[in-house]
């Protein structure tokens, strides 16, 4: 407040006794003053009152204007409780008298302190904010002061401090003394200082965050219970997942912008306010058509909830992905064990009717072009599954060269034709006359085009329709197999190249689907630079397949064709291998085609065979018991004379590691189990490779 003279006066009444006021530091915690040369008659009569005795010093007082009395009380008092208090002159801000805790907060003596002004004092970065505000106090614009600074210390240091000032006034009104109570602010600034730090780097980390973040408070009905939540602050996470403008986001009431969760969430986040227990729970939720799955966790703060929405729904699509794989594994191997089955039984019955003595002759060619049938059925799923594991593990490599697509389609008709016409469909060609010229390997697009046809003629009701087009358009060559089967869903269309994947599982079991023809295609198609693609009106409509291959300039004319290789030519054969039924019946295979066969059924009777019977050919196993077939031919070609020697190595190894370490061993070529007869036949006779 401000201190008036007359007001003071009247309420003071007869001055006490001071203590001894000296110039210099006072003992036992008195207030300290100085002379003012320059001062007005009061301040002067204070300063020689200090020569006087103690009688002249309350003659002196007695003169002083009360004002100056209560102002003496007031840093006394002050004094005593342990305040930094400081007494200036007003029209300067000269310090003219100080307290010990405010020598301490400034580390100052009172001698120096004494030499200076509170501007001094004064961080210059608030000087001019804090001399307004004490100015107004001065000239009588405010009857107080308040003011939040910064001092410097004596040694550098800078201190906070509030400062709570008044004038004292003579009995003409004119500001004679400005005292200040001050107090040391700095823990408080600091700690205002670090929230604030907090807060940003909770605000800067609220904004990178990918995870939805948002504070509710409670919106409470007149009984006191939880309505509703309000929004009282959302990051921009919170925004896009909840499909709403954070700036329109706070404020709101949660079961607005959430109306499908008032029986879900908002529950929850209820009973965390009233049990200050956390939730942690993953939900689906849906906001304007997208479904996301979240990971939802809610603390309680103060009276509010604190929830984070963790978006999972990457790895609730991976966990689908693993159980629909997981799904799709166990439905194959059940559909593997249905075809393997199948065309052994068929095997197992057609080989006991061609050893039934009474058997007639037509039923026992029968019964072995059911066996022929079957085997190729066995052999074409095998070999299906090897190249969907050496595709996906990218083992397997092309044999590309020029050539005319339109004959491979031909070549392809001519192979699915058996199950076309079994299933009474009608098959529409148009290949057209000019060449088809790509760069690709023939069996490979042989194999894409066979499991078009085939998959159309599998998924297409008996006496259905099938067209196969090939033409080119403009830069690209163009495969079209169309049918009017069963028809793809639209769901599974993006899905119809995965592995084990079938449109119809049921019918694929039926018609002997393994899941994998298609995912064959597309990697195929894939490895020559193309692309597949299949469309469907739906269920009942059929279906249509569409391959892209990069078009190329036609191969030029040969000038002459290469005669047939003969397999009529006798060869010395020995025959190594450790399953005696293979090794027989390759044995007489042989001898029916007018070779001269020898037999051995391990590495050492093998190399025991070879000198004493000196074989043109060797087909050697490798798999086999103390030697493996690798050594065994490396220790052939050791020999003396075994030069000419052709060494086929004939295997159910077949991974480009196995067809490496054979030729390292020694052999002329790599063959896989099955094989069809007239293939094994010019490998013996030297024309394949």
């Amino acid at each position: 407040m401000v201190y008036d003279g007359r007001d003071a006066r009247r309420a003071a009444g007869p001055p006490a006794r001071w203590p001894a006021v000296r110039r210099g530091v006072a003992g036992g915690g008195r207030v300290t003053g100085t002379r003012e040369e320059r001062n007005d008659a009061e301040s002067a009569s204070l300063s020689g009152a200090e020569s006087s005795g103690d009688g002249g010093l309350r003659r002196e007082l007695d003169r002083a204007p009360a004002a100056l009395l209560s102002e003496r009380d007031l840093h006394l008092a002050l004094e005593l409780a342990g305040v930094a208090v400081a007494t200036g002159e007003p029209s300067t801000t000269r310090i003219l008298a100080v307290s010990r805790e405010f020598c301490a907060l400034t580390g100052y003596s009172e001698a120096e302190l004494l030499e200076r002004t509170f501007v001094d004092l004064t961080h210059p970065d608030d000087r001019a904010r804090d001399l307004a505000v004490y100015q107004r106090a001065v000239h009588g614009a405010e009857r107080e002061w308040r003011s939040e600074k910064r001092f410097v210390r004596k040694d550098g240091g800078v201190r906070w401090v509030m400062v709570r000032g008044a004038v004292f006034r003579d009995e003409r009104g004119k500001a004679v003394r400005a005292v200040g109570v001050i107090e040391d602010i700095t823990a408080r600034k600091e700690a205002d200082e670090a929230l604030r730090r907090s807060e940003e780097r909770f605000r800067a980390a609220q904004e990178l965050s990918l995870d939805a973040f948002i504070v509710l408070r409670p919106a409470r009905d007149e009984a006191g219970r939880i309505a509703d939540f309000l929004f009282d602050f959302a990051n921009p996470a919170a925004g896009r997942l909840l499909r709403v403008p954070v700036s329109a986001l706070v404020g709101r009431r949660l079961l607005d912008v959430m109306p499908d969760q008032r029986t879900e969430l908002f529950p929850l986040y209820v009973r965390v306010v009233e049990t200050g227990e956390p939730h942690d729970k993953e939900i689906a939720y849906t906001a304007r058509g997208h479904r996301v799955w979240v990971r939802n966790m809610a603390v309680k703060v103060g009276d509010g909830v604190a929830v984070s929405f963790n978006d999972i729904t990457a790895r609730k699509q991976a966990e689908q992905a693993l159980l629909d794989g997981d799904r799709r594994k166990d439905e194959f191997l059940a559909m593997l064990a249905h075809e393997l089955r199948n065309p052994l039984s068929a095997i197992q019955f057609a080989l006991r009717i061609s050893q039934m003595p009474t058997v007639p002759e037509p039923r026992r060619a029968w019964a072995q072009a059911v066996m022929q049938r079957q085997l190729g059925q066995l052999g074409r799923m095998v070999d299906d599954l090897l190249d969907v594991s050496r595709i996906t593990r990218g083992k397997i490599t092309l044999k590309q060269e020029p050539l005319d697509l339109g004959h491979v389609v031909y070549q392809a008709v001519a192979a699915a034709a058996p199950l076309i016409d079994a299933s009474k469909h009608e098959l529409a060609l148009d290949v057209g006359p000019r060449p088809l010229p790509v760069f690709g390997d023939t069996a490979r697009l042989e194999q894409v085009v066979v499991n078009l046809l085939t998959n159309a003629a599998k998924y297409t009701r008996e006496g259905g329709r099938i067209w196969l087009s090939a033409r080119q358009e403009g830069s690209e060559i163009v495969v079209r197999v169309k049918d009017t089967g069963y028809g793809i869903p639209e769901e599974m269309l993006p899905r119809i190249f995965d592995l084990f994947e079938q449109a119809h599982p049921t019918l694929g079991r039926a018609r002997g689907g393994l899941g994998i023809g298609l995912t064959l295609v597309k990697r195929l198609v894939e490895m020559h630079s193309g692309s597949v693609a299949a469309a469907s009106e739906g269920e009942g409509r059929g279906s249509e397949f569409t391959v892209r291959l990069p078009a190329v300039e036609p191969p030029a004319e040969a000038e002459g064709t290469a005669g047939p290789v003969s397999g009529t030519l006798t060869r010395r054969i020995l025959v190594v291998d450790d399953n005696r039924d293979h090794a027989h019946a390759l044995v007489l295979l042989l001898e029916q085609a007018g070779h001269v066969t020898a037999l051995a059924h391990d590495g050492p009777s093998a190399l025991e065979a070879a000198r004493s019977f000196a074989p043109e050919v060797v087909l050697l196993d490798i798999g086999l018991p103390a030697m493996d077939g690798y050594e065994v031919a490396r220790r052939m070609r050791g020999e003396a004379g075994a030069g000419a020697l052709r060494i086929l190595a004939f295997t159910g190894y077949g991974q480009q590691d196995d067809v490496r370490r054979s030729r390292e061993a020694g052999c002329d070529a790599h063959l896989v189990k099955p094989i069809a007869p007239e293939v094994l036949f010019a490998h013996i006779a030297g024309g394949e490779r």
